[in-house]
Protein backbone atom coordinates (compact mmCIF):
# COMPACT_ATOMS: atom_id res chain seq x y z
CA UNK A 1 0.00 0.00 0.00
CA UNK A 2 1.03 3.57 -0.47
CA UNK A 3 0.61 4.43 3.21
CA UNK A 4 2.74 2.55 5.70
CA UNK A 5 0.67 0.72 8.34
CA UNK A 6 2.81 -0.39 11.25
CA UNK A 7 2.40 -3.85 12.86
CA UNK A 8 0.88 -2.49 16.05
CA UNK A 9 -1.72 -0.59 14.11
CA UNK A 10 -2.53 -3.69 12.10
CA UNK A 11 -3.14 -5.98 15.06
CA UNK A 12 -3.18 -4.50 18.53
CA UNK A 13 -5.26 -1.49 17.55
CA UNK A 14 -7.80 -3.78 15.95
CA UNK A 15 -8.21 -5.40 19.32
CA UNK A 16 -8.67 -1.94 20.83
CA UNK A 17 -11.68 -1.42 18.57
CA UNK A 18 -13.22 -4.62 19.91
CA UNK A 19 -12.29 -3.84 23.52
CA UNK A 20 -14.38 -0.68 23.44
CA UNK A 21 -17.40 -2.96 23.58
CA UNK A 22 -16.09 -4.88 26.60
CA UNK A 23 -17.61 -2.84 29.46
CA UNK A 24 -21.21 -3.20 28.26
CA UNK A 25 -20.73 -6.92 27.75
CA UNK A 26 -19.15 -7.21 31.19
CA UNK A 27 -21.99 -5.31 32.82
CA UNK A 28 -24.53 -7.52 31.11
CA UNK A 29 -22.73 -10.71 32.21
CA UNK A 30 -22.48 -9.48 35.80
CA UNK A 31 -26.16 -8.61 35.75
CA UNK A 32 -26.96 -12.10 34.50
CA UNK A 33 -24.80 -13.57 37.26
CA UNK A 34 -26.75 -11.52 39.77
CA UNK A 35 -30.04 -12.71 38.32
CA UNK A 36 -28.91 -16.30 38.61
CA UNK A 37 -27.95 -15.80 42.25
CA UNK A 38 -31.30 -14.19 42.98
CA UNK A 39 -33.10 -17.11 41.36
CA UNK A 40 -31.51 -19.43 43.89
CA UNK A 41 -29.66 -21.69 41.46
CA UNK A 42 -30.74 -24.70 39.40
CA UNK A 43 -33.67 -26.66 40.81
CA UNK A 44 -34.50 -24.06 43.44
CA UNK A 45 -37.47 -21.76 43.73
CA UNK A 46 -36.85 -18.01 43.32
CA UNK A 47 -36.77 -15.98 46.47
CA UNK A 48 -39.94 -13.77 46.39
CA UNK A 49 -38.06 -11.03 48.24
CA UNK A 50 -35.75 -10.67 45.25
CA UNK A 51 -38.41 -10.42 42.53
CA UNK A 52 -38.50 -6.62 42.44
CA UNK A 53 -34.72 -6.50 42.41
CA UNK A 54 -34.62 -9.02 39.57
CA UNK A 55 -37.02 -6.91 37.53
CA UNK A 56 -34.93 -3.81 38.11
CA UNK A 57 -31.75 -5.58 37.03
CA UNK A 58 -33.48 -6.91 33.92
CA UNK A 59 -34.51 -3.37 33.02
CA UNK A 60 -30.94 -2.15 33.46
CA UNK A 61 -29.70 -5.01 31.30
CA UNK A 62 -32.19 -4.05 28.58
CA UNK A 63 -30.94 -0.47 28.70
CA UNK A 64 -27.36 -1.67 28.27
CA UNK A 65 -28.34 -3.72 25.25
CA UNK A 66 -29.97 -0.63 23.74
CA UNK A 67 -26.84 1.42 24.36
CA UNK A 68 -28.27 3.62 27.11
CA UNK A 69 -25.43 2.97 29.55
CA UNK A 70 -25.86 6.17 31.55
CA UNK A 71 -29.43 5.32 32.59
CA UNK A 72 -28.44 1.70 33.23
CA UNK A 73 -25.61 2.87 35.48
CA UNK A 74 -28.01 5.10 37.43
CA UNK A 75 -30.48 2.26 37.94
CA UNK A 76 -27.79 -0.20 38.98
CA UNK A 77 -26.34 2.47 41.30
CA UNK A 78 -29.70 2.88 43.03
CA UNK A 79 -29.98 -0.87 43.46
CA UNK A 80 -26.43 -1.09 44.82
CA UNK A 81 -27.12 1.71 47.30
CA UNK A 82 -30.19 -0.17 48.55
CA UNK A 83 -28.12 -3.36 48.92
CA UNK A 84 -24.70 -2.19 50.17
CA UNK A 85 -23.48 -5.71 50.86
CA UNK A 86 -24.18 -6.94 47.32
CA UNK A 87 -20.81 -6.81 45.56
CA UNK A 88 -22.09 -8.17 42.22
CA UNK A 89 -24.53 -5.29 41.87
CA UNK A 90 -21.76 -2.77 42.49
CA UNK A 91 -19.57 -4.43 39.89
CA UNK A 92 -22.38 -4.40 37.35
CA UNK A 93 -22.82 -0.70 38.11
CA UNK A 94 -19.07 -0.15 37.61
CA UNK A 95 -19.14 -1.81 34.20
CA UNK A 96 -22.13 0.27 33.15
CA UNK A 97 -20.27 3.39 34.29
CA UNK A 98 -17.43 2.53 31.94
CA UNK A 99 -19.86 2.15 29.07
CA UNK A 100 -21.20 5.57 29.99
CA UNK A 101 -17.69 7.04 29.75
CA UNK A 102 -17.20 7.38 33.50
CA UNK A 103 -14.07 5.32 33.94
CA UNK A 104 -12.80 7.07 37.06
CA UNK A 105 -16.11 6.50 38.84
CA UNK A 106 -16.09 2.87 37.76
CA UNK A 107 -12.64 2.27 39.20
CA UNK A 108 -13.66 3.91 42.48
CA UNK A 109 -16.68 1.62 42.65
CA UNK A 110 -14.52 -1.47 42.12
CA UNK A 111 -12.04 -0.29 44.75
CA UNK A 112 -14.91 0.25 47.18
CA UNK A 113 -15.87 -3.41 46.76
CA UNK A 114 -12.28 -4.47 47.37
CA UNK A 115 -12.04 -2.31 50.47
CA UNK A 116 -14.62 -4.51 52.17
CA UNK A 117 -13.75 -7.75 50.36
CA UNK A 118 -10.03 -7.72 49.39
CA UNK A 119 -10.07 -11.20 47.85
CA UNK A 120 -13.15 -10.77 45.66
CA UNK A 121 -11.95 -12.32 42.39
CA UNK A 122 -14.66 -10.67 40.30
CA UNK A 123 -13.61 -7.27 41.61
CA UNK A 124 -9.86 -7.95 41.22
CA UNK A 125 -10.32 -9.21 37.66
CA UNK A 126 -12.53 -6.28 36.78
CA UNK A 127 -10.12 -3.83 38.40
CA UNK A 128 -7.31 -5.28 36.28
CA UNK A 129 -9.40 -5.04 33.13
CA UNK A 130 -10.42 -1.46 33.81
CA UNK A 131 -6.82 -0.50 34.53
CA UNK A 132 -5.91 -2.10 31.21
CA UNK A 133 -8.71 -0.18 29.54
CA UNK A 134 -7.35 3.01 31.14
CA UNK A 135 -3.75 2.30 30.11
CA UNK A 136 -2.62 1.99 33.74
CA UNK A 137 -0.29 -1.02 33.61
CA UNK A 138 1.08 -0.50 37.13
CA UNK A 139 -2.39 -0.71 38.68
CA UNK A 140 -3.25 -3.62 36.42
CA UNK A 141 -0.30 -5.60 37.73
CA UNK A 142 -1.24 -4.75 41.28
CA UNK A 143 -4.75 -6.15 40.83
CA UNK A 144 -3.38 -9.25 39.10
CA UNK A 145 -0.80 -9.85 41.83
CA UNK A 146 -3.55 -9.75 44.43
CA UNK A 147 -5.77 -12.05 42.36
CA UNK A 148 -2.96 -14.59 41.90
CA UNK A 149 -2.21 -14.55 45.62
CA UNK A 150 -5.90 -15.10 46.41
CA UNK A 151 -6.45 -17.86 43.83
CA UNK A 152 -3.17 -19.19 42.36
CA UNK A 153 -4.89 -22.02 40.48
CA UNK A 154 -7.87 -20.07 39.14
CA UNK A 155 -7.99 -20.36 35.33
CA UNK A 156 -9.50 -16.93 34.78
CA UNK A 157 -6.77 -15.28 36.86
CA UNK A 158 -4.08 -17.15 34.94
CA UNK A 159 -5.70 -16.10 31.65
CA UNK A 160 -5.61 -12.48 32.80
CA UNK A 161 -1.89 -12.80 33.47
CA UNK A 162 -1.40 -14.33 30.04
CA UNK A 163 -3.21 -11.39 28.46
CA UNK A 164 -1.03 -9.00 30.43
CA UNK A 165 2.13 -10.58 29.04
CA UNK A 166 0.66 -10.51 25.53
CA UNK A 167 0.12 -6.78 25.94
CA UNK A 168 3.70 -6.18 27.09
CA UNK A 169 4.99 -8.47 24.30
CA UNK A 170 6.60 -11.08 26.52
CA UNK A 171 5.43 -14.05 24.47
CA UNK A 172 7.11 -16.90 26.41
CA UNK A 173 5.63 -15.75 29.71
CA UNK A 174 2.23 -15.32 28.07
CA UNK A 175 2.46 -18.86 26.72
CA UNK A 176 3.39 -20.16 30.17
CA UNK A 177 0.40 -18.58 31.90
CA UNK A 178 -2.04 -19.76 29.24
CA UNK A 179 -0.62 -23.28 29.56
CA UNK A 180 -1.19 -23.10 33.34
CA UNK A 181 -4.72 -21.84 32.76
CA UNK A 182 -5.48 -24.80 30.48
CA UNK A 183 -4.05 -27.19 33.05
CA UNK A 184 -6.42 -25.66 35.61
CA UNK A 185 -9.39 -25.75 33.22
CA UNK A 186 -8.98 -27.71 29.96
CA UNK A 187 -12.35 -26.39 28.76
CA UNK A 188 -11.36 -22.72 28.97
CA UNK A 189 -11.91 -21.18 25.53
CA UNK A 190 -10.16 -18.00 26.67
CA UNK A 191 -7.05 -19.97 27.64
CA UNK A 192 -7.02 -21.76 24.26
CA UNK A 193 -7.49 -18.49 22.43
CA UNK A 194 -4.74 -16.77 24.39
CA UNK A 195 -2.35 -19.67 23.95
CA UNK A 196 -3.01 -19.62 20.21
CA UNK A 197 -2.17 -15.92 20.10
CA UNK A 198 1.02 -16.38 22.13
CA UNK A 199 2.18 -19.23 19.88
CA UNK A 200 1.45 -17.12 16.81
CA UNK A 201 3.59 -14.32 18.20
CA UNK A 202 6.39 -16.84 18.72
CA UNK A 203 6.08 -17.83 15.03
CA UNK A 204 4.83 -21.31 16.00
CA UNK A 205 2.13 -21.21 13.36
CA UNK A 206 1.02 -24.87 13.16
CA UNK A 207 0.79 -25.06 16.97
CA UNK A 208 -1.10 -21.76 17.04
CA UNK A 209 -3.57 -23.04 14.45
CA UNK A 210 -4.18 -26.21 16.47
CA UNK A 211 -4.90 -24.30 19.67
CA UNK A 212 -7.18 -21.85 17.91
CA UNK A 213 -9.07 -24.77 16.39
CA UNK A 214 -9.62 -26.03 19.93
CA UNK A 215 -10.86 -22.57 20.95
CA UNK A 216 -13.38 -22.66 18.09
CA UNK A 217 -14.65 -26.06 19.23
CA UNK A 218 -15.06 -24.75 22.77
CA UNK A 219 -16.77 -21.50 21.71
CA UNK A 220 -17.96 -21.82 18.10
CA UNK A 221 -20.05 -18.65 18.14
CA UNK A 222 -17.10 -16.33 18.87
CA UNK A 223 -15.46 -14.57 15.89
CA UNK A 224 -12.14 -14.03 17.66
CA UNK A 225 -10.62 -17.48 17.22
CA UNK A 226 -11.62 -17.58 13.55
CA UNK A 227 -9.95 -14.23 12.97
CA UNK A 228 -6.79 -15.27 14.78
CA UNK A 229 -6.68 -18.67 13.09
CA UNK A 230 -6.89 -16.98 9.70
CA UNK A 231 -3.58 -15.24 10.41
CA UNK A 232 -1.91 -18.48 11.55
CA UNK A 233 -3.13 -20.20 8.39
CA UNK A 234 -2.03 -17.32 6.20
CA UNK A 235 1.50 -17.60 7.58
CA UNK A 236 1.50 -21.24 6.45
CA UNK A 237 0.32 -20.41 2.95
CA UNK A 238 -3.19 -21.77 3.54
CA UNK A 239 -4.86 -18.94 1.67
CA UNK A 240 -8.26 -20.46 1.00
CA UNK A 241 -8.59 -21.66 4.59
CA UNK A 242 -7.53 -18.24 5.90
CA UNK A 243 -10.11 -16.47 3.77
CA UNK A 244 -12.78 -18.96 4.85
CA UNK A 245 -11.98 -18.18 8.49
CA UNK A 246 -12.36 -14.45 7.88
CA UNK A 247 -15.72 -15.05 6.19
CA UNK A 248 -16.82 -17.15 9.18
CA UNK A 249 -15.72 -14.44 11.61
CA UNK A 250 -17.70 -11.79 9.72
CA UNK A 251 -20.78 -14.01 9.58
CA UNK A 252 -20.67 -14.50 13.35
CA UNK A 253 -20.27 -10.80 14.14
CA UNK A 254 -21.57 -8.82 11.13
CA UNK A 255 -21.63 -5.56 13.09
CA UNK A 256 -17.99 -5.62 14.20
CA UNK A 257 -16.02 -3.14 12.10
CA UNK A 258 -12.58 -4.58 12.85
CA UNK A 259 -13.49 -7.87 11.18
CA UNK A 260 -14.21 -6.09 7.90
CA UNK A 261 -10.94 -4.25 8.36
CA UNK A 262 -9.05 -7.52 8.73
CA UNK A 263 -10.77 -9.13 5.75
CA UNK A 264 -10.19 -5.99 3.73
CA UNK A 265 -6.48 -6.23 4.48
CA UNK A 266 -6.44 -9.83 3.32
CA UNK A 267 -8.28 -8.97 0.11
CA UNK A 268 -5.88 -6.10 -0.43
CA UNK A 269 -2.90 -8.42 -0.13
CA UNK A 270 -4.35 -10.65 -2.85
CA UNK A 271 -5.00 -7.61 -5.07
CA UNK A 272 -8.79 -7.80 -4.79
CA UNK A 273 -9.13 -4.01 -4.74
CA UNK A 274 -12.91 -3.94 -5.20
CA UNK A 275 -13.51 -6.48 -2.42
CA UNK A 276 -11.07 -4.71 -0.10
CA UNK A 277 -12.64 -1.31 -0.68
CA UNK A 278 -16.09 -2.79 -0.03
CA UNK A 279 -14.89 -4.13 3.33
CA UNK A 280 -13.26 -0.84 4.29
CA UNK A 281 -16.46 0.99 3.34
CA UNK A 282 -18.41 -1.31 5.66
CA UNK A 283 -15.86 -0.86 8.46
CA UNK A 284 -16.20 2.92 8.15
CA UNK A 285 -19.99 2.73 8.22
CA UNK A 286 -19.86 0.68 11.42
CA UNK A 287 -17.10 2.69 13.10
CA UNK A 288 -16.64 6.08 11.42
CA UNK A 289 -14.31 7.35 14.16
CA UNK A 290 -11.56 4.78 13.61
CA UNK A 291 -8.73 6.07 11.42
CA UNK A 292 -7.27 2.88 10.00
CA UNK A 293 -10.10 2.03 7.60
CA UNK A 294 -9.75 5.47 5.99
CA UNK A 295 -5.99 4.95 5.69
CA UNK A 296 -6.39 1.69 3.79
CA UNK A 297 -9.22 2.97 1.64
CA UNK A 298 -7.20 6.07 0.82
CA UNK A 299 -4.36 3.83 -0.32
CA UNK A 300 -6.67 1.91 -2.65
CA UNK A 301 -8.09 5.09 -4.09
CA UNK A 302 -4.62 6.51 -4.59
CA UNK A 303 -3.43 3.39 -6.39
CA UNK A 304 -6.49 3.40 -8.64
CA UNK A 305 -6.05 7.03 -9.63
CA UNK A 306 -8.81 8.55 -7.48
CA UNK A 307 -6.62 11.23 -5.94
CA UNK A 308 -9.37 13.60 -4.81
CA UNK A 309 -11.17 10.81 -2.95
CA UNK A 310 -7.87 9.50 -1.57
CA UNK A 311 -6.98 12.95 -0.27
CA UNK A 312 -10.34 13.18 1.50
CA UNK A 313 -9.58 9.88 3.25
CA UNK A 314 -6.11 11.03 4.28
CA UNK A 315 -7.55 14.27 5.62
CA UNK A 316 -9.94 12.17 7.71
CA UNK A 317 -7.03 10.13 9.07
CA UNK A 318 -5.25 13.32 10.07
CA UNK A 319 -8.39 14.64 11.75
CA UNK A 320 -9.00 11.45 13.72
CA UNK A 321 -5.41 10.56 14.59
CA UNK A 322 -2.97 13.41 13.96
CA UNK A 323 -0.10 11.49 15.58
CA UNK A 324 -0.22 9.01 12.71
CA UNK A 325 2.28 11.00 10.71
CA UNK A 326 2.44 8.64 7.73
CA UNK A 327 -0.83 10.24 6.66
CA UNK A 328 1.00 13.53 6.10
CA UNK A 329 3.29 11.87 3.54
CA UNK A 330 0.34 10.37 1.69
CA UNK A 331 -1.65 13.60 1.83
CA UNK A 332 1.42 15.54 0.68
CA UNK A 333 1.98 13.22 -2.27
CA UNK A 334 -1.68 13.25 -3.29
CA UNK A 335 -1.87 17.05 -3.03
CA UNK A 336 1.33 17.29 -5.07
CA UNK A 337 -0.17 15.22 -7.89
CA UNK A 338 -3.32 17.34 -7.82
CA UNK A 339 -1.27 20.53 -8.04
CA UNK A 340 -2.46 21.73 -4.63
CA UNK A 341 0.98 23.12 -3.91
CA UNK A 342 0.31 25.03 -0.69
CA UNK A 343 -1.46 22.05 0.86
CA UNK A 344 1.30 19.70 -0.25
CA UNK A 345 3.98 21.97 1.20
CA UNK A 346 2.16 22.09 4.55
CA UNK A 347 1.67 18.31 4.63
CA UNK A 348 5.29 17.51 3.85
CA UNK A 349 6.42 20.07 6.41
CA UNK A 350 4.36 18.32 9.09
CA UNK A 351 5.71 14.94 7.98
CA UNK A 352 9.26 16.30 8.35
CA UNK A 353 8.46 17.66 11.80
CA UNK A 354 7.37 14.16 12.84
CA UNK A 355 10.31 12.42 11.12
CA UNK A 356 13.21 14.92 11.02
CA UNK A 357 15.61 12.30 9.66
CA UNK A 358 13.55 12.13 6.45
CA UNK A 359 15.10 15.04 4.58
CA UNK A 360 13.14 14.22 1.44
CA UNK A 361 10.04 15.60 3.18
CA UNK A 362 11.75 18.97 3.64
CA UNK A 363 12.89 18.94 0.02
CA UNK A 364 9.38 18.09 -1.23
CA UNK A 365 7.93 20.82 0.99
CA UNK A 366 10.39 23.38 -0.39
CA UNK A 367 9.63 22.39 -3.99
CA UNK A 368 5.87 22.58 -3.38
CA UNK A 369 6.26 26.00 -1.73
CA UNK A 370 8.24 27.25 -4.70
CA UNK A 371 5.66 25.90 -7.14
CA UNK A 372 2.92 27.63 -5.15
CA UNK A 373 4.59 30.92 -6.09
CA UNK A 374 6.59 31.40 -2.91
CA UNK A 375 10.28 31.00 -3.81
CA UNK A 376 11.45 33.12 -0.87
CA UNK A 377 9.58 30.94 1.60
CA UNK A 378 11.04 27.85 -0.08
CA UNK A 379 14.56 29.28 0.30
CA UNK A 380 13.93 30.13 3.95
CA UNK A 381 12.67 26.62 4.69
CA UNK A 382 15.71 25.03 3.03
CA UNK A 383 18.06 27.34 4.93
CA UNK A 384 16.44 26.43 8.25
CA UNK A 385 16.70 22.70 7.54
CA UNK A 386 20.21 22.69 6.08
CA UNK A 387 21.68 24.03 9.30
CA UNK A 388 20.87 20.70 10.95
CA UNK A 389 22.13 18.43 8.16
CA UNK A 390 25.50 16.69 8.50
CA UNK A 391 27.13 17.56 5.17
CA UNK A 392 29.56 14.64 5.23
CA UNK A 393 27.01 11.95 6.09
CA UNK A 394 24.15 13.38 4.03
CA UNK A 395 25.91 15.22 1.25
CA UNK A 396 23.30 14.47 -1.40
CA UNK A 397 20.48 15.91 0.74
CA UNK A 398 22.62 18.88 1.78
CA UNK A 399 23.34 19.79 -1.82
CA UNK A 400 19.68 19.48 -2.89
CA UNK A 401 18.59 21.71 -0.03
CA UNK A 402 21.39 24.16 -0.83
CA UNK A 403 20.10 24.45 -4.40
CA UNK A 404 16.61 25.27 -3.12
CA UNK A 405 18.13 27.81 -0.75
CA UNK A 406 20.36 29.54 -3.33
CA UNK A 407 18.09 29.07 -6.38
CA UNK A 408 20.92 29.25 -8.93
CA UNK A 409 22.32 26.96 -11.64
CA UNK A 410 25.18 25.54 -9.52
CA UNK A 411 24.00 21.92 -9.69
CA UNK A 412 27.24 20.23 -10.78
CA UNK A 413 28.23 18.90 -7.33
CA UNK A 414 24.76 17.44 -6.81
CA UNK A 415 24.82 15.84 -10.26
CA UNK A 416 28.16 14.15 -9.48
CA UNK A 417 26.74 12.81 -6.21
CA UNK A 418 23.64 11.51 -7.98
CA UNK A 419 25.75 9.77 -10.62
CA UNK A 420 27.79 7.99 -7.96
CA UNK A 421 24.89 7.09 -5.66
CA UNK A 422 24.54 3.30 -5.24
CA UNK A 423 21.20 3.33 -3.42
CA UNK A 424 18.78 3.24 -6.33
CA UNK A 425 15.76 4.56 -4.39
CA UNK A 426 17.74 7.59 -3.25
CA UNK A 427 19.24 8.08 -6.70
CA UNK A 428 15.78 8.08 -8.29
CA UNK A 429 14.49 10.47 -5.62
CA UNK A 430 17.25 13.02 -6.23
CA UNK A 431 16.83 12.80 -10.00
CA UNK A 432 13.14 13.52 -9.52
CA UNK A 433 13.75 16.48 -7.20
CA UNK A 434 16.32 17.87 -9.61
CA UNK A 435 13.72 17.71 -12.38
CA UNK A 436 11.32 19.59 -10.11
CA UNK A 437 14.03 22.13 -9.37
CA UNK A 438 14.46 22.87 -13.07
CA UNK A 439 10.70 23.25 -13.46
CA UNK A 440 10.81 25.89 -10.74
CA UNK A 441 13.71 27.56 -12.54
CA UNK A 442 11.76 27.54 -15.80
CA UNK A 443 14.16 25.20 -17.63
CA UNK A 444 11.55 22.78 -18.90
CA UNK A 445 13.70 20.87 -21.40
CA UNK A 446 16.23 20.06 -18.69
CA UNK A 447 13.41 19.17 -16.32
CA UNK A 448 11.94 16.77 -18.89
CA UNK A 449 15.31 15.04 -19.29
CA UNK A 450 15.63 14.32 -15.57
CA UNK A 451 11.97 13.37 -15.23
CA UNK A 452 12.37 10.72 -17.94
CA UNK A 453 15.42 9.36 -16.17
CA UNK A 454 13.40 9.04 -12.95
CA UNK A 455 10.58 7.31 -14.83
CA UNK A 456 13.00 4.85 -16.46
CA UNK A 457 14.34 3.76 -13.05
CA UNK A 458 10.92 2.33 -12.11
CA UNK A 459 11.50 2.52 -8.34
CA UNK A 460 7.91 1.55 -7.62
CA UNK A 461 6.70 2.05 -4.08
CA UNK A 462 8.91 5.06 -3.39
CA UNK A 463 7.40 8.44 -2.59
CA UNK A 464 9.02 10.15 -5.55
CA UNK A 465 8.11 7.53 -8.14
CA UNK A 466 4.47 7.94 -7.13
CA UNK A 467 4.72 11.56 -8.25
CA UNK A 468 6.38 10.92 -11.61
CA UNK A 469 3.34 10.11 -13.86
CA UNK A 470 1.37 13.21 -12.86
CA UNK A 471 4.45 15.40 -13.31
CA UNK A 472 5.19 13.99 -16.76
CA UNK A 473 1.62 14.77 -17.78
CA UNK A 474 1.79 18.26 -16.31
CA UNK A 475 5.16 18.98 -17.87
CA UNK A 476 3.94 17.79 -21.27
CA UNK A 477 1.03 20.23 -21.00
CA UNK A 478 3.42 23.06 -20.12
CA UNK A 479 5.76 22.22 -22.98
CA UNK A 480 2.96 21.86 -25.54
CA UNK A 481 1.31 25.03 -24.28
Amino acid sequence: MTMYIGPDARTDRLRAVFSRRLPAALAASLALAFLASCAGGPGKQPNPKNESKIQAVEKAQALLEKGDAATAADKLGSLAAASPSDAELKLAQAAALVSAGKLAEARKTVDAVLASDPNNLHALSMGAELARFDGDQKARRSYLDRALAAAPADASVLVSWGEYYLDVKDWPKAEGFFQRALAANPKSADACLGLGRALYREAKYPEAEARLTEAIKLEPASPLAYSDRSRARLKQGKYKEAESDLDEAVSRAPDESWLYLERGRYRLDKKDMAGAESDFNRAITLDPEYFLSYAYRGGIREETGKDEEALADYRKVIQLYPDYWYAFESAGATSFRLGLWAESAADFKRAFAAAPERYEYAIASGIALWRSGKPKEAAALAKAVISGVDREKNAIYWNMLRLIQDQNDASSELEVLIQGEKRLDLKCAMIFYLSEYWICRGKLDLAAKYLELAADMKREGTLEYRLVPAERKRLAALTNG
